[in-house]
């Protein structure tokens, strides 16, 4: 079923791998099956790549559910975001120690209410003194502190430390006696699962505190914590402890982090396999047919471009699906002016990849279409640093970067820290667009037609209130269209030649043609067709000669008029079996 958009969820339990990373799952879970606990595993990654799917999946094997209960695991799941949610740190963190606890419990009273019926209550007890306490002071590394903790305590007699061991024990107690009860009913279960998620969408201070209160409460026997967090959120939390982080100190860091995690597992972003996720979801969502996505070299291009670009981060590569998928319904809503043709497709494809990975070298093509011809001179006037002779002759020695347009792209990467990075990226993602460009077509005209097209989608801020000079200009009918041409600096000889295949179409066809009318070209559509496709003839006019595309299947070669004459019998007759194929098409 043709969808809008490829929704931005985490990949349910037991659904397909599009990405390659079951063997990674297959290795985690068979870490954790057979894992002495407590343990602590952090699956690390960046923003949308994939950690909450990777938990989704050890969930689905290994903890049982309503609907299967033969699992060996119980399984708790926390959204320590929805938890913290305007909340203080402080609210948060027993909001948060309160979630955990409340759901043990839930498990284990629907469990065993009758038998485990007293120790429950014994943790819900101390839980609750302690959450009384904790909402007078804060919970820091060694439980509760502060003088006003004495009056939360059962009975004034103990400290806030003891409080948290008491829970800890209290939990312990519970834990075992739940298992030792499965074993009497004949169950298999061998202990507790805990999913941690969100952690990088709160702030980073409250996620180590979340850190040290899982350390100091939860790490109990028979539990197991896998956290959905990364490093360099460890780090961003710590610096108000230890300061930025530099060589000297990074010891400090990584012994706090070794402290709490026992195995750091990192997502194999470079070794996803996105081909098959990305042609699937363009199909999804009808950017590309099915003929194309059995193009092995189409395929081919749209993965080097998208590794190119977006990356392997499947939340990225959702975002390029779904801008493809708008631009591709508006195309379809006034169809026939250009993004039809292959080329087309892909050079658009490319384009919205460079305008959401790299929007400010967008931003510089869509001034300056025509990149290949990018030379001092645009540099100058981009106001982009110059090269020192050593640079250049560096330069010279890459492929990558040896020709005159590439070292200007090398120059706008210059001082953005991240695209210095991709600038590699970038040369190679160019490059490819360059080569999508039919050899025959003005190269310029052709990015520029194509950039109509992306340019809805962009989120330039410095460029929102200047529209492109290729903007997507329709005009109502020949006669503005001819003043367009001859604007523009085309000859009587061309605007006559464009003339007679207008009158010639208009005659022919009458009401069953639809024109359509643009500043680089008039397309020929038909309002009888029956398939998506409704353009068959595109009239494409140079300074010399107007060449009509769209006809190849029934012509050896490409019609090519220079003047009025050469538009005979034959070439309207390719019109017209292009327009009877097409009307007759499924």
């Amino acid at each position: 079923m043709i969808r809008s958009n490829i929704i931005d969820k985490p990949r349910l339990g037991g659904a397909r791998d599009l990405l390659g990373t079951d063997k990674y799952l297959e290795a985690l879970i068979k870490f954790i099956e057979t894992a002495q606990m407590p343990t602590t595993v952090a699956i690390q990654g960046e923003w949308g790549s994939g950690k909450t799917s990777m938990m989704n999946q050890i969930r689905h094997q290994l903890c049982e559910s309503s609907n299967d209960l033969s699992k060996e695991y119980y399984g708790i799941w926390l959204n320590t975001w929805q938890y913290s949610l305007m909340k203080t740190t402080d609210e948060a963190l027993v909001s948060i120690l309160k979630g955990i606890t409340n759901e043990i419990l839930n498990i284990i009273n629907s469990k065993h209410e009758t038998s485990l019926g007293s120790a429950s209550k014994k943790v819900g007890r101390v839980l609750g003194v302690l959450a009384k306490a904790a909402s007078k002071t804060a919970i820091s590394v060694s439980g509760v502190s502060g003088d006003e903790v004495v009056d939360g305590i059962l009975d004034g007699g103990d400290s806030g430390e003891t409080t948290v061991l008491m829970l800890r024990d209290a939990l312990q107690d519970v834990v075992n006696k739940c298992l030792e009860e499965d074993k009497k009913k004949g169950n298999n279960n061998r202990g507790f699962l805990f999913f941690i998620d969100d952690l990088d969408r709160i702030d980073p201070p409250v996620a180590v505190e979340i850190l040290e209160l899982i350390k100091n409460i939860f790490e109990v026997e028979n539990c197991l914590f896998i956290l959905a967090i990364d490093y360099d959120v460890v780090v961003k939390g710590l610096e108000p402890k230890f300061g930025p982080l530099t060589d000297k100190n990074e010891r400090e860091f990584r012994s706090f982090f070794d402290k709490i995690i026992q195995l750091p597992f990192s997502m194999p972003l470079s070794n996803y396999s996105i081909d098959t996720f990305l042609i699937e979801s363009l199909q999804n969502v009808n950017y590309i047919s099915n003929s194309e996505s059995s193009d092995e070299d189409f395929k081919v291009l749209i993965t080097e471009m998208a590794v190119e670009s977006v990356g392997t981060n499947p939340r990225a590569i959702k975002r390029l699906i779904n801008t493809l998928s708008l631009i591709q319904i508006m195309n379809e809503i006034e169809p026939g002016d250009f993004g039809e043709k292959r080329h087309e497709k892909l050079i658009n494809f490319g384009l919205v990849c460079l305008q959401i990975a790299y929007p400010s070298i967008y931003s510089l093509v869509s001034e300056e279409p025509n990149f290949i011809s990018w030379n001092d001179k645009t540099a100058s006037k981009l106001r982009l640093k110059a090269l020192n002779e050593e640079q250049i002759i560096r330069l010279n020695e890459t492929e990558e970067f040896d020709e005159d347009w590439e070292k200007v792209v090398f120059r706008a990467c210059l001082n953005d820290h991240y695209l210095n990075n991709k600038a590699f990226n970038i040369s190679n993602l160019l490059n490819t667009i360059k080569t999508l460009v039919p050899k025959q077509s003005n190269f310029e005209e052709e990015i520029e037609r194509v950039l109509t097209l992306s340019s809805v989608t962009s989120v330039n801020v410095e460029k929102q209130n200047k529209p492109p000079k290729f903007a997507k200009i329709r005009m109502s009918g020949w006669s503005p269209f001819e003043t367009s041409l001859k604007q523009k600096g085309f000859d009587d000889n061309i605007v006559g030649i464009v003339k007679s295949i207008h009158d010639y179409a208009e005659d022919e066809f009458k009401e069953h043609i639809i024109f359509q009318f643009t500043p680089n070209f008039l397309t020929l559509q038909s309002k009888n067709s029956k398939v998506k496709q409704k353009t068959f003839c595109w009239v494409k006019f140079q300074k010399k000669q107007v060449r009509l595309e769209g006809l190849n299947k029934f012509s050896e070669s490409l019609p090519v008029i220079q003047s009025k004459e050469d538009f005979n019998d034959e070439i309207k007759n390719l019109l017209k079996r292009a327009m009877n194929a097409l009307n007759n098409s499924e």
